[in-house]
């Protein structure tokens, strides 16, 4: 049987992995298929990110992020990457729709464009925190709301 995250995981290697090659990340090899991690040489460091799938294949995913510092290699900082901020599985990005959107569209779930499409517009918050540490709305560190 095939994974119901399958669609959505196609179209993020589709789209999404050559979209953040071009912006200078390079896909690390992993054993867990659970986890895609990319790297990019940075000023001061290492811009880290991952894709971390739902352990049971359902078709939503999280972002985790990092930014590693050469000056202090135990220096590590990051958080994640969601839909909106807050701890459960519901703020991670997925295929169903939240449910004020299912009443106005009429419909329960997006399309996988419209995902990588929205993973896309929120990376740019991703970008400006590697940048200067500006926290966006899709940003989400548990020290800071714990």
């Amino acid at each position: 049987m095939e994974s119901k995250a399958k669609p959505l995981n196609d179209e993020i290697k589709r789209a999404f992995y050559p979209w953040v090659e071009s912006k200078g990340f390079q896909k690390q090899k992993s054993n867990d298929p659970h986890f895609v991690e990319f790297r990019r040489v940075s000023s001061g460091g290492e811009d880290v990110f991952q894709i971390q799938w739902d352990k049971y294949w359902r078709p939503c995913f999280v972002v985790n992020f990092s930014k590693e510092r050469t000056e202090d290699p135990r220096w590590l900082k990051g958080g994640r990457l969601q839909r909106k901020r807050g701890g459960p599985m519901s703020c991670w990005f997925s295929l169903s729709k939240p449910l004020l959107h299912k009443l106005v569209s009429l419909r329960w779930s997006y399309d996988p464009q419209e995902v990588v499409q929205e993973l896309q517009q929120a990376f740019g918050e991703l970008e400006k925190w590697w940048e200067n540490g500006e926290i966006g709305e899709h940003l989400y560190f548990i020290h800071l709301h714990a």
